[in-house]
């Protein structure tokens, strides 16, 4: 009987064990499912306004971006976006590179490559002419006409089989306007709603109308991958879900809460019946209050004129009150800081971000002359320049750079203008482009570091085998001579140096001066002679002695530099050759920099500017962006020309002072 108490113990630790066991296989699946949770790729057009577009933020919108956020939000399941060009992401679905397309017309045609959820709008599309032309007035007066559509768009398949229909493709529905109001094309067919949209962005209400009646009327539906039938279960099942708890009917809504633009012939007959309506009416009513009492009659019809006028008056009031609280509704929702200032200097407006920003009271500024505040410090109002003005100021002992341009509201109303200043936070942006240029320079200081030490040995060299002399030629007054000559002359060469690599690698503020663009080219060739010596480089320099620009001297060296090595770099001929030379073009001095290496591709040349765009194998892609930042602080604009296995030149334009 004593041997039961240690035969319970031992089943109680038993269990304790397998608990724990349990416990943590349940712990790891439940750690391997959350890290397996599954992220939708969404592809969708860049620009399709109202269903999908980036906005003047650069943030992706649209009702179609609402729809598959709001499917997110019901199914649990993550979602990335991916905007791009109509076609592109139609290829790259049927490629299995992304998971779905937010919004697409649903053919046969398309059912072969993709599978379509549940319909969740009805698409129509319309023709859109000028308001001027009257040869097309249905869709088989197309023939003969140059039509734009989009391409991928589900209406060109119907237009290639009218005769003689000259389709015009264009990337967008804003393209296809921009050409329907240029006159390029005669007819334009599209999106009912996103056409609208574009009528009222591009304020064309009175230049363009509608002709016949919608045309393929079809299911506008989410497209997955053919054969997904997990995601596609998905969507149907998500889509029902905001449908039944009204997110559906509210992003609708949002989105599409107006009635769509009707045809001005529309317009014109309905208000015509409307107007014959009232005149009738009218008479009636008069014809009654004459039979009825003339007198009794007038005192009524002033009255109610009186009381229309009252309401009307209050009703604009109102309108006036709403107009003007939304407005400033709008611009505090905006991330730059507005201020407006009126003619005699008070402060009549500032938003919630310039308060921010600058760390101020609404209280401390509002209704008081701005030269009794903190910002006659920051804006200089007198010169009311219209250009953009960067600025270096100190809010509450931290230093903020900000960018800001100065204009006139009302400007031709002597009496009634006011001074608008818009202004944004660039502090970031300053220290991330110094960090960029400082990390550049270091590169380019480490590619030159074995030239600058072959320079510092020469000198060193020479002093050397002086010294080892002075002991039996000592006695030799010529060579005390040469020594006396010689010696400071090496040393002053290694000082020299020494000062021009201090310079180049100090970081400091920027100061622009007149120098001599031939001296300080030698002085960068002097950095880079080395380099160019071991590649087989031959640098020739044409530059005239008094030829003097106006720029920081140590921009124009890490310029200089980056360009140089980067032809360096790029030639594998057997005779490799840089020419920099100079021509004066009216008021202008045009510095060249010019190699005859593998030149840049075609489609890479709207790109080279970008941060961290590089084609070469270990390269950075910082080195023509900090070009780029560094002439644009500058005031120097910068070009060039390359052809393929030819070579590259560069264009640099100083202004000639």
């Amino acid at each position: 009987m004593k041997k039961k108490p240690k035969w319970i113990i031992i089943f109680i630790l038993l269990g304790v064990v397998v608990l724990a066991g349990i416990s943590w296989r349940n712990y790891k699946n439940y750690s391997n499912n959350k890290d397996k949770q599954p992220v939708l790729k969404v592809a969708g057009d860049i620009n399709f306004p109202p269903f999908e577009y980036m906005d003047e933020n650069g943030v992706y919108t649209g009702f179609n971006v609402d729809i598959i956020r709001a499917i997110s939000i019901v199914s649990g399941v993550d979602v990335q976006f991916y905007p791009m060009k109509w076609e592109e992401a139609c290829e790259k679905l049927k490629a299995g590179e992304i998971d779905l397309i937010q919004g697409m017309k649903y053919t046969e045609d398309r059912e072969k490559y993709y599978d379509f959820s549940k319909g969740y709008l009805q698409n129509t599309q319309l023709i859109f002419v000028l308001s001027q032309n009257d040869n097309i007035d249905d869709y088989e007066k197309l023939s003969g006409h140059r039509v734009a559509v989009q391409e991928g768009d589900v209406a060109i398949s119907n237009l290639k089989t009218l005769p003689k229909v000259n389709i015009v493709y264009t990337k967008d529905q804003e393209e296809a306007f921009k050409k329907l109001l240029n006159g390029e094309v005669d007819a334009y067919i599209g999106n009912s709603l996103t056409g609208v949209n574009y009528i009222n962005k591009l304020n064309a209400r009175n230049k363009i109308k509608i002709v016949d009646t919608p045309l393929n009327p079809t299911d506008y539906a989410i497209a997955v991958r053919k054969g997904d039938r997990k995601t596609l279960n998905l969507i149907n099942k998500a889509l029902k879900e905001i449908k039944d708890n009204g997110t559906y009917e509210i992003t609708f809504r949002k989105w599409f809460g107006y009635d769509i633009n009707y045809p001005k012939w529309y317009v014109q007959n309905v208000s015509k019946i409307a107007l014959l309506i009232i005149v009738i009416f009218a008479i009636a009513l008069l014809a009654f209050y004459e039979w009825n009492d003339l007198l009794k009659e007038e005192v009524q019809k002033q009255t109610h004129k009186i009381k229309e006028t009252n309401i009307a008056l209050l009703k604009k009031n109102q309108q006036i009150n709403e107009e003007k609280e939304f407005r400033e509704q709008i611009l505090n929702k905006m991330f730059n800081g507005i201020i407006t200032i009126n003619r005699d200097g008070i402060i009549s407006f500032i938003n919630t971000a310039a308060l921010n920003m600058l760390n101020l009271n609404v209280d401390c500024v509002m209704g008081k002359n701005y030269k009794q505040t903190i910002l006659k410090d920051i804006f200089f109002l007198d010169s009311m320049e219209k250009k953009n003005v960067e600025n270096e100021v100190n809010i509450s002992g931290n230093k903020m750079y900000i960018n800001y341009k100065i204009n006139l509201l009302n400007n031709n109303d002597k009496y009634n203008w006011e001074t608008i200043i818009s202004f944004r936070d660039i502090t970031e942006e300053k220290l991330a482009q110094e960090a960029i240029r400082t990390k550049d320079k270091m590169q380019s200081l480490g590619t030159l570091l074995s030239g600058i030490a072959h320079e510092i040995r020469n000198p060193l060299t020479s002093i050397k085998t002086y010294a080892e002399l002075i002991p039996k030629k000592y006695d030799n007054p010529k060579f005390r001579e040469m020594i006396s000559i010689d010696i400071p002359k090496e040393i002053e060469r290694l000082n020299s140096l020494i000062n021009d690599l201090l310079e180049y690698s100090r970081p400091r503020k920027p100061f622009k001066e007149n120098i001599n663009l031939l001296e300080s080219l030698n002085e960068i060739l002097l950095l880079i002679k080395d380099k160019a010596l071991k590649n087989n480089v031959d640098i020739k320099i044409n530059v005239g002695k008094d030829i003097h620009i106006f720029m920081d001297k140590n921009h124009l060296k890490q310029v200089m530099i980056n360009l140089i090595l980067n032809s360096i770099e790029s030639m594998d001929k057997k005779y490799k050759v840089i020419n920099i030379y100079t021509k004066i073009e009216g008021k202008k001095i045009v510095l060249y920099v010019e190699d005859n290496g593998c030149g840049i591709d075609e489609k890479d040349m709207d790109k080279i500017y970008n941060p961290f765009y590089t084609t070469k194998a270990n390269g950075t892609g910082l080195g023509l962006f900090v070009i780029y930042q560094l002439l644009l602080e500058n005031q120097v604009s910068i070009s060039l020309q390359s052809y393929k296995n030819q070579g590259t030149k560069f264009l640099l334009e100083f202004q000639n002072n």
